[in-house]
């Protein structure tokens, strides 16, 4: 029954979702490690789990509710470990580790028209590589995230909605475009928690 209760199904067949008590992994650099906060959530999808750790508290900039629009692209924002090979948005491979998680914004110059209706991402990074704690900008995030994949894209996990205030942490979204989104709320420097959709399942064209 304890079980039951701590588990919020999203969807029958999909993804499920929980909170996690383990300590962030040790593959993060210290400096990494040191912002993260020691207890996260587990998302349970088809052949693989995601386990998350987020920030003890996201930077904002600016006054009024809590936004990605406050925050310096390349922020880290969490980490995640992967245990199987699992892909991103773009149905690109991400293999099994441990990665960090930053803020990452879609180019507005119309090469990626139509992707999504929604221009914030959060980037995968081998934690290996990432061990500044230092946004990155937009070149540095994406250079960094590259190496996730090996190729010439980084590795996106769409934020979808960004922000949103109805809906609980840890319980699931599916978009117009049947994406599937497990709701995060991660603590921020305004003293409120920014909630936001992330789209675990399902594929954009890119």
């Amino acid at each position: 029954m304890l079980l039951a209760a701590l588990v919020l199904l999203v969807s029958a067949n999909a993804l499920s979702a929980a909170k996690l008590s383990d300590a962030p992994p040790p593959e993060l650099a210290p400096a990494v490690r040191a912002l993260i906060a020691e207890s996260g959530a587990r998302v349970t999808v088809p052949g693989a789990a995601l386990d998350f750790w987020w920030v003890k508290s996201l930077p904002q900039q600016g006054t009024g509710a809590p936004s990605w629009q406050h925050m310096e692209e390349g922020t880290l924002v969490g980490a995640v470990r992967v245990s199987a090979v699992y892909k991103d948005i773009r149905g690109r491979v991400i293999k099994p580790g441990v990665y960090t998680l930053r803020y990452g914004i879609q180019p507005a110059n119309g090469d990626h028209l139509g992707v999504s209706p929604f221009r914030e991402f959060l980037l995968l990074s081998p934690a290996a590589v990432d061990t500044d704690v230092k946004p990155t900008g937009h070149e540095g995030t994406v250079d960094l995230s590259k190496q996730t994949i090996g190729g010439s894209h980084p590795a996106v996990w769409s934020l979808d909605p960004p922000a949103l205030t109805d809906a609980a942490p840890l319980s699931g979204r599916t978009n117009d475009a049947g994406h599937e989104a497990v709701v995060f709320e991660v603590p921020t420097a305004s003293g409120t928690p920014l909630r936001f959709g992330l789209i675990l399942i399902g594929k954009i064209e890119a």
